[in-house]
């Protein structure tokens, strides 16, 4: 009995040890994954590796739930490893809810509302060819006023 045991743990031990290695050598940030073909922008954010879909359809997992290199895209977190750790990701400052606006760009060309200091679970994607501008008051202007206004990103981050 004691050694059924002692098996059953190594067994998961092995297991868990196959599992860490197949994430850490097969999975990166912005990368097409051969298992599920898709790309982890970040640690709940991916975008499809195929012809058919536009690049900057960026789709999240549910709430709870990492994106991960597996055929099932997206995994409670804690369950398995991300693709695409937040550590890993460069280190952007994105604003914050301050109080002082409804809405806070998350990335390029998302943006969510504020609830008071609280960022609400509402993603908005702006328009094709426009990006996320707050200042503005348009809240996504159109690429070519916003290289007029020399702008620079209030959220350079491929996706929130």
């Amino acid at each position: 009995m004691e050694q059924f045991r002692v098996f059953k743990s190594l067994y998961f031990i092995v297991l868990l040890l196959f599992m860490l290695f197949y994430v850490l050598v097969d999975s990166a940030c912005n990368e097409c994954q051969d298992d599920n073909n898709v790309k982890c922008v970040n640690e709940t954010h991916f975008t499809l590796c195929t012809d058919g879909v536009a690049p900057d359809q960026v789709i999240s997992c549910p709430d709870g739930q990492v994106c991960t290199g597996y055929s099932k895209i997206c995994w409670p977190k804690g369950s398995v490893a991300a693709s695409c750790d937040s550590e890993l990701e460069p280190d952007v400052q994105c604003p914050s809810c301050d109080g002082t606006s409804p809405f806070v760009c998350t990335s390029r060309t998302t943006f969510q509302f504020c609830n008071g200091l609280q960022l609400t679970d509402q993603t908005v994607k702006c328009k094709d060819s426009t990006y996320c501008d707050i200042a503005s008051g348009k809240l996504c202007v159109d690429k070519c006023e916003f290289a007029k206004l020399g702008n620079t990103f209030e959220c350079d981050r491929e996706a929130p």
